[in-house]
């Protein structure tokens, strides 16, 4: 299976690419909170209208003819799926213009990568339909999602998360939890729904973790660091402790009356760390915090499956770069400090769909070269990437990036190694696939 940006737009002329909309509205927006952010919103002068002025003046024809599509498709989507999107939009594309054009070694837009990745996942799960979907063996890879999930053994958190979101006082809620082919058959819908959703969003911490990264370099005297604006671990667990996107880090469990009496401490110190060297962690708690500070709550009139794909798509956000808190300080030369964290496709085959997507999405993320003269400098937008490749036979998935130019291909391979071995690495890996029937991981780069 290819993908990549050209064919990402052939699908959206030919109609077959459109984010799934069957549970949306998620949230039932209270109109007076509402109102009360967008007038706080107006008063700052920052609309999204002006940041696309301001994006203009600052990329080449080129490159604004890409994002500006693509972020308003997002823009269109959000009003439904994520209503504080429009609130956020700006910032997101001043960090994403500041991420390309300064000068780190590591240099990642995301005005475009987000919505990529998304139809990435799409087009892994067939948009839905499993004979379209990516195959592994005679299975596609939609249909092992949901019969993963419906074995009700690794997954059986999210059933004890339903079942205590009152999913069993309605009167469908045999669909939930069944084995009819109807159940099966929604459990597609809500799953491609919730994955599209979390891979759309999967990277809006990545503000968060600028400004962690910031506090991390200053210092008062003596050496005590700076406290960040969200290195709160106390009241993150407060208030998002009982919520989904936790279950991971209690060893995707919900957790019981007989937790031991240390837990606490630790968890608060894996909290405090995944707020301070992940996006993910901060990314989820922002997407979660947003939705809250809009949604009509007690609300009895929406349907609690609808709030779970929040619920959902929020563990897919967080879950999707926990990889370092996973390895911990040593990294992969040693064994993994918090094995809970690791991605098990039969637990959760959602994380592991946006983990790969995430992976695979190395296409179209342009990068400037510049070239200075007297009294002014010229920026150049390219890419290295132009497409990535998937391929599964006897138990082997291979991953091929297309690039370039020789140098590009060369570069890319230097680090496909350290990232082959935090993903892949057999039984240690991150993202474990087995469950899936895929016992190993090639990468390479190719030229193109």
């Amino acid at each position: 299976m290819e993908f990549s940006y050209q064919d990402y737009q052939y699908l959206l002329q030919t109609g077959a690419f459109y984010p799934p909309c069957g549970f949306q509205p998620y949230i039932s927006v209270n109109k007076v909170q509402y109102s009360a952010i967008e007038k706080e919103h107006d008063k700052k002068r920052n609309s999204y209208e002006k940041a696309f002025r301001e994006l203009s003046h600052r990329v080449g024809k080129e490159y604004y003819r890409k994002v500006y599509p693509v972020q308003s498709r997002t823009l269109d989507y959000a009003q439904l799926a994520f209503p504080a999107y429009k609130f956020i939009l700006p910032e997101v594309l001043a960090e994403d213009w500041l991420a390309i054009v300064d000068w780190h070694k590591f240099q990642r837009d995301h005005a475009l990568h987000q919505p990529l990745t998304a139809y990435i996942v799409l087009k892994l799960l067939g948009f839905g339909n499993s004979n379209n979907a990516f195959k592994i063996g005679n299975e596609s890879l939609l249909d092992l999602s949901v019969n993963q999930i419906l074995t009700w053994s690794g997954t059986r958190y999210l059933k004890k998360y339903l079942i205590d979101t009152h999913v069993m006082d309605n009167a469908d809620s045999n669909l939930w939890f069944g084995q009819s082919a109807l159940s099966k058959e929604m459990w597609k819908a809500l799953f491609i729904e919730a994955a599209c959703l979390a891979a759309t969003f999967h990277d809006m911490g990545y503000p968060w973790q600028y400004v962690n990264i910031l506090a991390s370099k200053l210092r008062y005297p003596g050496g005590q660091q700076i406290e960040s604006p969200t290195d709160d671990a106390d009241n993150i667990i407060r208030q998002f402790g009982q919520r989904l996107m936790f279950c991971p880090l209690n060893g995707y469990h919900l957790l019981d009356r007989d937790v031991p009496a240390t837990w606490h401490q630790r968890l608060k110190n894996l909290t405090s760390l995944s707020l301070r060297e992940t996006h993910g962690f901060p990314g989820a708690i922002g997407f979660l915090y947003f939705n809250d500070a809009l949604r009509e709550f007690p609300n009895l009139k929406i349907h609690p499956i609808r709030q779970f794909c929040v619920e959902w798509a929020a563990m897919g956000i967080m879950m999707h770069d926990m990889g370092k808190i996973y390895w911990g300080d040593k990294g992969t030369e040693s064994p993994p400090e918090n094995q809970q964290l690791q991605l098990h496709f039969g637990v959760d085959p959602l994380g592991c769909i946006i983990a790969l997507a995430d992976v695979l999405e190395d296409f179209e993320r342009p990068v400037v070269e510049f070239s200075s003269g007297d009294d002014h400098s010229v920026g150049h937008y390219s890419t290295a990437c132009n497409s990535s490749h998937l391929e599964y036979m006897n138990g082997t998935l291979t991953i091929k990036y297309q690039m370039n130019s020789a140098k590009q291909k060369a570069e890319k391979q230097f680090y496909i190694g350290k990232e082959h071995r935090e993903y892949f690495a057999p039984n240690v890996g991150y993202l474990n696939l087995a469950a899936a029937g895929i016992n190993k991981v090639l990468m390479e780069a190719c030229l193109l």
